[in-house]
């Protein structure tokens, strides 16, 4: 069984990998903390990067929308929703 910390940081590691090849960036730019805009990501660049990560975790996004500031709340959405898909499986 993954260590969940092991499975942030893996998380982390593929969202920040997603999001270099998706909007153009340096993985060194996409600080876990560093807020989105700073970067110049609009809300469409975060639609996109949205779409590849539902094909890479394969994972749903909700109708809902949430604020996302920073490359970590992503991953951490990321992580909510691959729970989420694993407790519905036997």
């Amino acid at each position: 069984m993954t260590d969940l910390s092991t499975q942030r940081e893996s998380t982390l590691t593929t969202v920040q990998r997603v999001m270099a090849g998706e909007l153009d960036l340096a993985i060194p730019e996409l600080q876990p903390d560093r807020p989105l805009q700073e970067l110049g990501v609009d809300s469409l660049g975060i639609i996109e990067v949205m779409f590849k990560l539902e094909d890479e975790f394969d994972i749903r996004m909700g109708d809902e929308r949430v604020p996302i500031g920073t490359v970590r709340e992503i991953a951490d959405i990321v992580d909510r929703l691959i729970l989420a898909r694993d407790a519905t499986k036997p």
